[in-house]
């Protein structure tokens, strides 16, 4: 349900669409109906707007030793692969995917999307993400559960069949999936074509793809260049990069979602900037799977929208954001051999902003007046946090899960003092546990 809340005396860390990160001491946040009404230095004036808009009847939440800060977008995931974490471990790509975890995904059942799905979002909200985009089938299932959860998802459509061998674009999937939405009534989700990558489908088949995203107005999600076997492929089969490919099919453009994009070439990164792709970067995955290191300085220099993502449980281990912050950051000075580059504002505004942009929801990643009020509140009365020093370099380089106090999604708790309010996590657990006994 959701509350009118008065945020008190909290330290407010945020980004904004400059890029750049500020910090309030001492300031007041105002929430109603889901949005955020006020955010300033005067209690007065946010009491003031909340009883007019509510009578005066609304929740005082005590900012001692808090900050309050929007919560992450998760811009790439797979949600119910949960329920494969630590089975398929320390193997090449080509191994994991085909060998291990394909032969998998072929014998799930309908509660193996639901309940890997909801053990995801309960990880992911205890971790401060309130949105995520889902590259991943069971569209219906998996939608259900994210507005019961009350979850923001940008969830992947099929669009596409495969019959007796051959490859078709599926109009009737995406019309059925589209009226699904509408009448579920939820704001929470918006849609995306699942492309995958070059390497799934045959090469005459991504032009229709890219005509079905037209024709519906549908943005699209693919992994790019995460492997030097997968350029190395399409060059041998096309004569050009995995970014040249789907972009002479007509893939990329300011709505599509591009994984991973690890082994790129300057003109790659020059058609990305051009086309305004959102490029997920996931350092965690990357580097578990020996893929390699995304050149983020590069990209940013060249322009290239940049986000975060975790990539599955079952090639991460985790959900946490604040893990892929810390490395996104460390990667790219590590690499660089300089200290100063992707600092703690730039891949705070990635895993914050930029995410929830790259999703679809264009309110929601700010705390700024008439943005959606999806916070999470951090307790820094800590030893991992304290002393707190910066506020914005203790969520980035210090921060991690458990100092996740509250989460606040569309104004409704869905975390509440370190209480899950609307996933069950006994029911999730018991058939989690069945999940893995028939899968493993």
């Amino acid at each position: 349900m959701k509350k009118s809340v008065l945020f008190s005396d909290f330290t407010i860390v945020t980004s904004h669409d400059d890029g750049k990160a500020t910090i309030s001491e001492h300031s007041y946040c105002a929430v109603h109906d889901g949005k955020i009404e006020y955010v300033g230095s005067s209690k007065e004036d946010a009491v003031k707007i909340l009883t007019n808009l509510c009578g005066g009847s609304f929740e005082e939440y005590d900012g001692k030793n808090r900050i309050l800060a929007p919560t992450f977008a998760n811009a790439h995931a797979h949600t119910p692969m949960s329920i494969f974490r630590n089975i398929a471990d320390d193997l090449a790509l080509q191994d994991w995917l085909f060998g291990q975890i394909i032969p998998r995904e072929d014998r799930m059942i309908a509660e193996d999307f639901e309940y890997g799905h909801l053990l995801t979002l309960a990880e992911m909200i205890e971790s401060g993400t309130a949105c995520a985009a889902n590259m991943y089938d069971g569209a219906r299932i998996t939608t259900k559960a994210s507005v019961d959860a009350g979850f923001r998802v940008q969830q992947t459509i099929m669009g596409k069949k495969c019959e007796d061998g051959k490859w078709s674009v599926d109009r009737d999937d995406v019309v059925d999936f589209q009226a699904f939405l509408k009448e579920t009534g939820s704001a929470l989700i918006t849609p995306s074509l699942l492309v995958h990558s070059v390497y799934l489908y045959p090469g005459d088949f991504y032009v229709p793809l890219a005509e079905l995203a037209k024709e519906f107005n549908l943005p699209v999600s693919v992994h790019i260049s995460e492997t030097l076997v997968e350029n190395e492929n399409c060059l041998k089969d096309y004569g050009c990069t995995p970014v040249e490919k789907l972009d002479a099919s007509g893939l990329l453009n300011e709505h599509t979602v591009a994984a991973h994009c690890v082994h790129l070439t300057a003109k790659d990164r020059s058609i990305l900037a051009n086309r305004k792709v959102w490029v997920a970067h996931n350092p965690s995955s990357n580097m578990k799977l020996a893929s390699g290191f995304a050149d983020m300085p590069e990209m940013q220099k060249d322009g290239v929208r940049l986000c975060i993502g975790t990539d599955g449980a079952a090639s991460n281990n985790n959900q946490d954001m604040f893990m892929e912050m810390r490395l996104a950051s460390f990667m790219a000075k590590g690499t660089k051999l300089d200290p100063t580059v992707l600092n703690a504002s730039d891949v705070f505004h990635m895993a914050t902003r930029n995410g929830y942009l790259a999703c679809g929801f264009e309110d929601c990643g700010l705390i700024e007046e008439g943005m959606r009020a999806d916070l999470q509140i951090i307790d820094y009365d800590c030893p991992q946090m304290w002393p707190l020093g910066n506020a914005l370099s203790a969520l980035v380089y210090s921060c991690g899960p458990k100092c996740v106090e509250s989460v606040m999604i569309d104004g409704q708790f869905v975390l509440y003092r370190h209480e899950l309010t609307t996933i069950d996590m006994e029911k999730v657990t018991y058939f989690t546990r069945k999940t893995m006994e028939r899968l493993k």
